[in-house]
This record gives C-alpha cells, structure tokens and sequence, in this order.
C-alpha cells in the first residue's frame, strides 16, 4: 500500500509540474492579476528544481526555522512554502536535513527571503528552493515565529492559499491557480 501511495504521489507531481507554465507565460496569460517578485530582490534558483509553483503556505521568522522545520514534516503536496525570513543573510533557514525532510512530505518548494546552507546537497534534491543565497551557520532555535500570515517581500504580498510559480525567470503570484 506505502508504494501505490508513493506511486501516486509521484504520478500527481508529474502531472502538476507538466501543467505549470513559463514565468513570462503566465505574466502574459494573467497580466491583469499576476504580481511579480522584484527581481533586484536577488532570488536564485538553489535547489534540485528550477521550475516550481503550488498553493502557498507562509512562515515569518528571524534567525530562526522552528517553525520551517515543524511544517518541512507537514503534507506538502501541491505547496509551497513562503518564508519571510527578513532578509537576513546572517544564519541558514534551511539546511539538507530539513529540505529532506520536505522532499519526504512531498512540498513542491520553497522561496526563502533569507539564506540556506548545505546548498550542494540541496541541490541534488528533487526540491524548488529560491533563496537570497547561502550561509554556513544553523539558526538558533527559539520556537519563534508566525505562521499562515500574509508576508510581503519584493514588493508581493504572499496570502496564505495564494498560488506561487517560480523559475529562471523569476516569481509570480496570485490569488488563482495558475497551472492549465
């Protein structure tokens, strides 16, 4: 039963991922509802996938991924995850063990506005990750932090349940599916 599970799961993804469109394709197909993220933000492609999108799920947190991690075990399924980390390039909100973690509960991805390390693990995941860049130390763990909240960065507004797509070409949301 665990295999036909992962074998769906797998089907499911396949069939999300060949129904997302372009970047610049959706800004053409929903020009009148799409936001972009600010691409002088400085977002780039550090994970396994470089074209991702889902439902969004928000997390705002500094200098600390309790609350990363405790989703990262969340079913992730047609999510992705949105981090207001504020910018801070000084600790790593995500690291391999907690990108394993998400790759295991199925998240689609996640766009971190803040750093990650153990970036060449990451990397090999089959995992979107769009982050500021990286940084070596771990967090400290407070338990502090917020999550489903509207978080803004780039000049976008992430609601939770919003839809997000991400690729080489930047980052779109909005407040409808954006996969047929």
């Amino acid at each position: 039963q665990q295999v036909n599970s992962k074998q769906t799961h797998i089907q499911n993804n396949i069939r999300f991922m060949s129904s997302l469109k372009s970047t610049p394709d959706l800004c053409d197909d929903f020009e009148d509802s799409i936001r972009v993220v600010d691409p002088s933000l400085g977002l780039r492609n550090l994970g396994g996938k470089n074209h991702f999108g889902g439902q969004v799920v928000t997390v705002k947190c500094h200098e600390d991924n309790s609350f990363v991690k405790q989703l990262a075990k969340t079913d992730g399924k047609g999510k992705v995850m949105v981090v207001d980390g504020g910018g801070s390039r000084r600790r790593a909100l995500l690291g391999d063990q907690v990108a394993a973690d998400c790759v295991n509960s199925g998240w689609e991805g996640l766009v971190i506005y803040g750093s990650i390390r153990d970036v060449d693990e990451i990397n090999g995941l089959s995992l979107g990750v769009q982050a500021l860049g990286t940084h070596p130390c771990k967090t400290i763990k407070r338990n502090e932090g917020q999550t489903d909240i509207p978080v803004e960065f780039g000049g976008v507004t992430f609601n939770p349940g919003d839809y997000v797509v991400c690729d080489n070409n930047g980052i779109v949301v909005n407040d409808v599916p954006m996969d047929n």
